[in-house]
């Protein structure tokens, strides 16, 4: 739980834009909750980097320091957020799934699509019909129960929708792909047109660039780094960095695991390939003893809670 003595801080944000009924499967922090909370944490923190507050952190400063971070690249960014970082005169780091310039959408936001055209429940109902259709000898083992929760992860959700993501993303990767590939062919999505719509292009981010903002990696493929297959994260780091430092003209420092979740092997290669440091979504604030190529944040939710509590 977010508290205002923490010293060393780093906190995320994804969708920056006002709930939509068009985007109901996204929980986004609205444009006025973002002012608040960016209000609120340069009152009481001096705004800097990701690597500078892990150097604070290693030094034990008495001074508080936050880092405020995005995950994705999404254009609400672009038009919600940079506004009002100028406005508070505060940098911030971009996190770039860099897939999404091919016409890509990630796995995870083709399923933030799919939840705001269909129930949780529908498509419950969908992926376990898929699984017992085109995968029966793997039904038990996927099957997805709405009343009881799977994991504790996304407490904050349903039980049903947790479980759905959960699935997800344990899925192996070709099953994944597969089911998604079929969804949007089923309900009449068109992935490219949907991304180029979603994501900051290239222009955009070199925009955030010229006004200061720094970009990091979210990986190329945006899948989740927990095994030990080095040759293929070696790949898609390597190449989401050569992507960046062509966009914003020096290489990437700071890496954004997918899904928050890494390996020792992954981690291993985002060390190796030159990031100063690595951030998950553990909550917390950091310090120095702490892994820095695993670094915590908070997330909007845990400042909007703090806010609130504190009637603030």
């Amino acid at each position: 739980m977010f508290s205002a003595n923490d010293k060393h801080i780093i906190v995320n944000y994804h969708y920056v834009e006002d709930p939509s009924p068009k985007f109901s499967g996204i929980f986004p922090c609205s444009v006025k909750e973002f002012d608040r909370q960016i209000e609120f944490l340069s009152r009481n923190y001096r705004i800097v980097s990701v690597v500078d507050a892990w150097r604070a952190a290693q030094e034990n400063s008495p001074e508080k320091v936050c880092a405020i971070t995005f995950d994705d690249g999404l254009k609400d960014n672009h038009q919600n957020a940079l506004p009002i970082l100028k406005k508070y005169g505060v940098p911030a780091t971009m996190f770039v799934i860099t897939s999404v310039f091919e016409g890509r959408l990630p796995s995870a936001h083709k399923m933030h699509i799919l939840l705001s055209r269909k129930s949780t429940e529908e498509l419950v109902d969908f992926l376990n019909g898929f699984i017992a259709e085109f995968y029966p000898d793997l039904k038990e083992q996927y099957f997805i129960p709405k009343d009881r929760r799977l994991t504790d992860k996304r407490m904050h959700e349903s039980p049903a929708a947790a479980n759905l993501k959960e699935t997800i993303i344990a899925l192996p990767e070709d099953i994944r792909g597969r089911f998604l590939r079929h969804s949007f062919k089923v309900f009449g999505l068109n992935e490219s047109k949907i991304a180029g719509n979603l994501f900051m292009n290239e222009k955009e981010l070199a925009e955030m660039v010229a006004a200061g903002i720094e970009l990091g990696s979210h990986s190329h493929s945006h899948y989740a780094m927990t095994d030990d297959n080095e040759g293929l994260h070696r790949r898609d780091v390597q190449l989401s960095k050569k992507i960046i430092q062509e966009i914003a003209g020096s290489a990437p420092r700071v890496f954004s695991y997918p899904h928050g979740r890494a390996s020792d092997a992954s981690a291993k290669v985002v060390r190796e390939e030159g990031f100063v440091n690595g951030v998950g979504i553990a909550r917390g604030a950091i310090a120095g003893s702490h892994n820095p190529f695993l670094l915590s944040r908070y997330d909007t939710m845990d400042i909007r809670d703090y806010l609130d509590a504190s009637g603030l």
